[in-house]
């Protein structure tokens, strides 16, 4: 079977999986944005919350296919089983950026904020965020890319995404399949890295001026 037949014949069925394989991904790429974003900020301001580094550390450093074989007892097979563990694998490149950033936030506009008369909650919005942004998009970026890729795996749970047709290409010796879901797989990482590099270009914009 060639490609253009293969793709006449299971379009209907290749749109639906990169849709599922989207919708997946912005769910996970939310939630780990906004807890890495809350967690970096955490220990930034909390000298209590800094265990939360060694901990995303060591979760971190697992395989991705570990922690979805760790989550099925608890959570089961499915879409909730692999939530969870791309929700855990993005959160660390945000919180790092996030600490970073914050970190590197000139002292003496810092110090302005507070003189012009704003609270600590002020100029962590006003100030601090705004020009750490730059940075905490470029962790953001890192974990949207990865999260692309580790998708895939949640085929292996029953979760169905463009790694469905990559496991029915190995399991079929189907290279139509393979081509497919791995092309498909490449051109959304692509595509994410560019839209995230722009966002990423305009905040720099935004801390410029906010300066």
């Amino acid at each position: 079977m060639s490609l253009g037949q293969y793709l006449d014949i299971f379009g209907g069925m290749i749109l639906d999986l990169l849709v599922k394989h989207i919708l997946l991904f912005l769910v996970a790429l939310a939630g780990a944005a906004l807890a890495g974003i809350l967690a970096g900020v955490a220990v930034y301001r909390l000298r209590a919350a800094r265990f939360i580094v060694p901990v995303m550390n060591v979760l971190q450093a697992t395989p991705e296919i570990v922690l979805l074989a760790l989550c099925i007892p608890f959570l089961g097979i499915g879409y909730v089983g692999a939530i969870v563990p791309l929700f855990i694998k993005g959160i660390l490149p945000v919180m790092q950026n996030t600490l970073s950033g914050l970190r590197s936030v000139e002292p003496g506009l810092k110090e302005a904020a507070r003189g012009m008369g704003m609270s600590e909650r002020q100029t962590l919005f006003r100030v601090e965020l705004i020009n750490a942004a730059p940075v905490i998009i470029a962790g953001i970026r890192v974990s949207a890319i990865m999260l692309v890729s580790v998708i895939t795996l949640t085929a292996y749970i029953g979760v169905e995404s463009l790694g469905t047709l990559i496991l029915q290409g190995i399991a079929r010796m189907d290279a139509n399949a393979l081509l497919v879901g791995s092309g498909l797989s490449a051109g959304l990482a692509i595509i994410v890295n560019q839209i995230m590099i722009l966002l990423e270009k305009t905040a720099m914009r935004l801390a410029g001026r906010s300066r």
